[in-house]
């Protein structure tokens, strides 16, 4: 019987809006499934809740991260800008597109089994540019290079604080006191510490003019993140070359740098102009309460950095910016086709394997078991009376020590002392059961009023015969005494992590790592505890030439009582006793 000549036969346009249609289907559905509805993590609100949720709370909470929720916008801002070349661009998947997708949805479940959110903001990443390859091809991949790369500043990357402001603080307080000597303002830097130097004529003691520590929110790091992604997208707008990009994109770094040094000689100025209660601000117990002019000279990091940036871009390309900035205005003006899709089955079959592969890691997360069993502790929390040729006893915690403590994490601290007079401090913090409960001491020393000079890993030696690796803290803390004359209390403190099985750890960070690793491969959740060993160090205690060797020998004692309480504390015997 011959055919129905009057029947529909599809066109080539159906086809191609059939296959528009299942792709954005396929992507939106995957996208809002594992990202928005699923409720992948803790985070920080003691329940779990989805990729996004999460991190809009997150964000919104710390107000130094709240320039990742523009993010986003700009980046939709800058798809919408190249708007016209991609409609002339061919949907031409690459089945290469599947590698990053499958390599995301990976990382997406070894964050939903570790529950901790880094892992997602990656997965997010790859799974954006294997949708990009595997719909579009690598033409749409060029094109939509820069915003993909760009998303990047959403994402809060709090573990780079440390390992960024750590190097910037001495930096920037050193810098600083150069320009004050200079300015006619003589100043000295100890580690992050500024201060003004003595004045035997004047009557003046050190830092009597002005006292300022160079902390993590005064070197640079809070403008640092969003003074990049400032730089990037200035350079993406206002130059052509990649080179210029790159260099403006580096010349963040010291410029925030910089525009902090201007910062902190505003407040040293003020602090002896108008007393540091109005330039710096009180300080109440732990906290400091920053005054108005404090917060507004933090606008001088802005100022700087945001001056330099266009002064570099003036001299990588000088006039052309204006023509640079004007072809991206141009952009949207195009008459092309707004959708072209030459293999319409093909692209149809691609969406189709990511709703399967989405649908794969969706099933898994749901049959993976999150449950958190935390393991036995490590360490036991009855302190030892004695400690080789040290005599110790019980310290009581402060109760606002205790106030601060997470739920469920215990505290127990000793003070020791031996013949020769030598006092020891030893804490043992064991974390409760619930991730993430331990504070770091480069945050809590700092909170406390401590300075912290130096930090490095150092090798301790155990009474057992098992060296393990610490991290070694110089620090200092600025006092008065009942004179009202100032004094300065040095001091050396040790701290590991020691975890469940054995395992020790030497920062914070590591034992973080370890955490997840072993919690996804191994399925062991530690119960860690941190172990921290503190030795004083007056500074006259030493009298004479041999005063200088004082923080070594106190940190070659603090390493001697530390692998000699060691064994003591991860005696299973002991541990079994107090469980």
């Amino acid at each position: 019987m011959p055919a129905d000549s009057s029947s529909p036969v599809p066109s080539a346009s159906d086809s191609r809006t059939l296959a528009w249609r299942v792709a954005a289907g396929a992507v939106g559905l995957s996208m809002i499934v594992l990202f928005l509805a699923w409720p992948y993590q803790e985070w920080e609100f003691g329940y779990r809740m989805s990729v996004l949720g999460g991190w809009f709370k997150w964000v919104s909470k710390y107000a130094d991260w709240m320039f990742c929720l523009f993010v986003p916008v700009i980046t939709g801002g800058l798809v919408w800008l190249r708007r016209a070349e991609l409609r002339g661009i061919p949907w031409q998947g690459d089945w290469l597109g599947a590698v990053p997708l499958v390599l995301g949805l990976f990382f997406y479940w070894v964050g939903f089994k570790a529950n901790t959110g880094y892992p997602a903001f990656l997965a997010i990443q790859l799974m954006l540019a294997g949708i990009i390859l595997l719909i579009g091809g690598r033409e749409w991949m060029r094109a939509l290079f820069f915003p993909w790369l760009f998303l990047f500043f959403a994402w809060p990357m709090q573990p780079l604080e440390d390992s960024v402001a750590s190097p910037l603080r001495p930096r920037t307080a050193a810098m600083a006191a150069t320009l004050l000597t200079i300015l006619g303002t003589p100043a000295q830097n100890e580690g992050s510490a500024l201060q003004s130097t003595p004045d035997a004529a004047a009557g003046l003691e050190l830092g009597a003019a002005f006292s300022l520590d160079v902390d993590a929110k005064c070197s640079g790091i809070n403008s640092l993140f969003v003074l990049m992604m400032i730089s990037a997208l200035l350079g993406y707008l206002a130059l052509r070359s990649v080179r210029g990009r790159v260099l403006l994109f580096v010349a963040a770094v010291p410029l925030a740098v910089a525009g902090n040094v201007v910062r902190l000689l505003l407040l040293a100025f003020g602090s002896m102009w108008f007393g540091p209660d109005f330039a710096v601000g009180k300080r109440i117990g732990d906290h400091q309460e920053m005054s108005l002019y404090h917060t507004m000279a933090g606008f001088a990091v802005f100022g700087v950095a945001l001056a330099g940036m266009f002064a570099l871009c003036w001299v990588f390309e000088g006039r052309e910016m204006k023509k640079n900035l004007a072809r991206h205005q141009k952009a949207g003006r195009s008459t092309a086709d707004w959708l072209v899709i030459p293999l319409p089955r093909r692209t149809i079959t691609q969406a189709v394997a990511i709703l399967v592969l989405a649908s794969l890691t969706f099933g898994i997360c749901a049959s993976t078991d999150i449950r958190y069993l935390v393991a036995r502790a490590g360490v036991t929390l009855s302190m030892p009376l004695q400690v080789d040729g040290y005599q110790g006893r019980e310290i009581e915690v402060q109760a606002k020590e205790k106030k601060a403590l997470d739920e469920g994490v215990k505290l127990v601290r000793f003070g020791y002392l031996n013949e020769k007079g030598r006092k020891v401090i030893a804490s043992v913090v064991l974390s409760g059961h619930l991730k993430r409960s331990l504070h770091r001491p480069e945050v809590c020393l700092p909170g406390q009023g401590w300075t912290i000079v130096e930090s490095k890993p150092v090798s301790v030696p155990a009474a057992n015969g098992h060296a393990f690796d610490t991290t070694y803290l110089r620090i200092f803390i600025d006092q008065m005494d009942e004179d009202g004359r100032r004094y300065r209390q040095r001091g050396v403190n040790l701290y590991w992590y020691v975890g469940s099985d054995d395992t020790t750890c030497a920062s914070h960070y590591e034992h973080v790592a370890q955490t997840y690793l072993h919690a996804i491969f191994r399925n062991l959740n530690h119960r860690w505890a941190m172990v921290s060993v503190f030795i004083p160090v007056e500074d006259a205690e030493i009298p004479g030439p041999e005063g200088m060797f004082a923080e070594f020998n106190a940190l070659e004692d603090a390493r001697e009582f530390a692998g000699k309480l060691m064994p003591l504390l991860t005696d299973p015997e002991k541990i079994a006793a107090t469980e």
